[in-house]
């Protein structure tokens, strides 16, 4: 073949050398139309697929990408495509496609390839309209399911299924995030390879183009198929499987029995292993809990034999579960199940008693999504990214005018900036603690909005009714980690150093990745308790240590290291000009005297 075209996961076309063809995208959706219909298009009728509405426009839009793509893969004897007055065509001698899901080997390797095409998505970036090759795009992806479907049933009938348990399971776990509603696939999980009843007759599903006009029978997208289902976890394994594999590790195989058990039960509706491995390591976290609907991740993660468990209600970004396993090697083969079965029935008890969360978010989902986007933004501590979230969270409002989690997330974004300017802006904390009050209003289990009232009315000098608050908090979510982490601030502040580190360690212990606000705290902690060596430790750690130069600059003059004080004070002043350290000093809210003195020595041996 002269050329490949990749249709899934991505979508790109190479020539036999793998080098890259630089094609207009529409260019090569058009070559999966054609290659997947395997039969001559008239010209109108394809220009009017690819750019419905105005036809004259249309036919120019065709000329205009053929011609792009003749001229992109002219480097090639064999013509990709073929076109006269009225038709083209698609060379098939000249062109490999990863549509050819049928024509793989063994049946274990073609239910492979099923899984495959099911899983990385055909098309992925496509689909999302109503327009005809979007409908044809659902349509392709909805064949890949069914040929799945069709071939799971037939293996896992087949005495070849015993050899294969986990190519069997990835099957039904996939088909089941699909339609979490099919009870046929659902029996045949459950069931041992000897116990699986006859798989049932499933046609197959006919190869052909479907009409180029908007028809009532639309295939359903994934998303309507799930409307009313469980809840969505996504189960996200300590280790790569390579790297469970070096390391001996039976950590991924117990979240595997979890998986496996959690798809039989109808209690919730579980993301497939391959989603959740994507999920782990994406850096848009929100695009993909948006494309697949998760409310909660089950996050893991070995340290030698121990294995940390940690439930994550998604929209609010809240541990609401974390416990601790010993992996011992000599009793995990008989505890796996056991283990399992503790974490599921934690699961779902926590699910049950979150729903009408789950339902508001199910209810409103773009409130949702804007909400995660805010709290992306705020993984940087700076204070445009501060101003995008809250532009994030009032979208959030404009969706959903009583989501609580919204207005407790732009009572966070102030707080932040006041800390951020250092300029003593009361009317941003007043609007803080306002916001939080009212989202106690609307909803009085948000351990968030008792979380932000404590943070503002911390900074507000009211140090007794913010440990309150956040008191109130941890009661409500005991293993929420920013809750710790707000607390573990007040209990500084009110001249409780070492137990305000103690907070924040645990804190860090539940959120092992911590944020740079974590580091932070425990800085100040440290700072206040003399450790001054400690507290430059935690800073070096930050990604972007730049917000905490104050209180570098700081403990650096303790430790009469004058140089390194006087670098963190110029970028102080760089970041904020306007920086008044004295009058810093008055607004900061510290309890104690000696507090303040320490603070204020520290600054003035940094040249404050």
């Amino acid at each position: 073949m002269a050329f490949t075209l990749t249709t899934l996961g991505n979508c790109q076309l190479t020539d036999n050398s793998g080098g890259q063809i630089r094609a207009p995208l529409m260019a090569l959706i058009m070559l999966a139309y054609l290659y997947e219909t395997g039969q001559p298009i008239q010209r109108r009728d394809l220009a009017h697929l690819l750019w419905p509405g105005n036809r004259e426009s249309a036919a120019t839009n065709l000329r205009s990408t053929v011609r792009r793509l003749v001229q992109a893969s002219a480097h090639s004897p064999h013509p990709l495509i073929t076109t006269d007055g009225s038709t083209i065509t698609v060379d098939r001698t000249a062109l490999a496609c990863d549509l050819d899901v049928e024509a793989v080997g063994t049946p274990v390797q073609q239910l492979e390839a099923s899984c495959r095409a099911v899983v990385t998505q055909f098309l992925p970036s496509e689909g999302k309209s109503a327009t005809p090759i979007d409908q044809w795009v659902r349509h392709v992806r909805a064949r890949h399911v069914s040929l799945l479907r069709e071939r799971f049933l037939a293996f896992a009938a087949s005495p070849d299924a015993a050899g294969a348990r986990a190519q069997v399971h990835r099957a039904a776990i996939v088909l089941l995030e699909w339609d979490p509603g099919d009870e046929e696939v659902r029996r045949h999980l459950s069931a041992s390879p000897a116990e699986t009843m006859p798989a049932a007759s499933v046609p197959a599903t006919a190869k052909q183009a479907i009409p180029l006009q908007p028809t009532s029978s639309i295939i359903v997208e994934q998303s309507e198929l799930l409307g009313g289902s469980p809840p969505r976890v996504a189960l996200l394994p300590p280790e790569t499987l390579q790297g469970a594999q070096r390391a001996g590790s039976v950590a991924n195989a117990l979240i595997e029995d979890l998986t496996i058990d959690l798809c039989s039960s109808r209690a919730v509706s579980v993301v497939a292993p391959y989603t959740s491995e994507r999920i782990r390591a994406s850096k848009d976290k929100a695009s993909l809990l948006e494309r697949h609907r998760v409310i909660y991740a089950l996050d893991t993660q070995r340290s030698g034999e121990w294995l940390f468990v940690q439930l994550i209600f998604m929209p609010t970004d809240e541990i609401v579960w974390a416990k601790r396993f010993q992996m011992d090697p000599r009793l995990i083969a008989d505890q796996r199940a056991e283990i399992a079965g503790a974490i599921k029935t934690s699961l779902i008890d926590l699910m049950n008693s979150r729903a009408p969360f789950a339902d508001q978010f199910h209810q409103a989902p773009e409130a949702y999504f804007a909400y995660l986007r805010g709290l992306q933004s705020l993984s940087d501590l700076t204070l445009p990214a501060v101003r995008k979230a809250r532009r994030h969270f009032r979208e959030a409002l404009d969706h959903e005018q009583d989501f609580g989690m919204a207005l407790v997330g732009i009572s966070r974004t102030l707080s932040l900036e006041w800390i951020l300017t250092a300029r003593g802006d009361d009317e941003l904390l007043l609007q803080a603690e306002k916001l939080a009050n009212t989202a106690i209003e609307r909803d009085g289990r948000l351990a968030g909005a008792y979380k932000e009232l404590g943070v503002s009315q911390l900074y507000r000098g009211r140090i007794d009714d913010s440990l309150h608050a956040l008191e109130q908090a941890e009661t409500m979510s005991p293993h929420y980690a920013d809750v710790l982490l707000s607390y573990s601030d007040s209990l500084v502040h009110a001249g409780k150093a070492a137990e305000g580190l103690n907070k924040v360690k645990a804190a860090i212990d539940l959120n092992p990745l911590s944020p740079d606000t974590y580091l932070w705290s425990a800085a100040g902690a440290s700072f206040f308790l003399g450790a001054y060596s400690d507290s430059i430790e935690y800073i070096s750690r930050m990604r972007d240590s730049r917000p905490a130069d104050r209180l570098a600059a700081a403990c650096w003059g303790m430790l009469g290291e004058t140089s390194k004080a006087r670098r963190c004070r110029q970028r102080v002043l760089k970041d904020n000009p306007g920086f008044d350290y004295e009058r810093w000093l008055q607004v900061i809210p510290l309890k104690e005297d000696w507090q303040r003195e320490i603070y204020r020595e520290g600054l003035t041996k940094a040249g404050f």
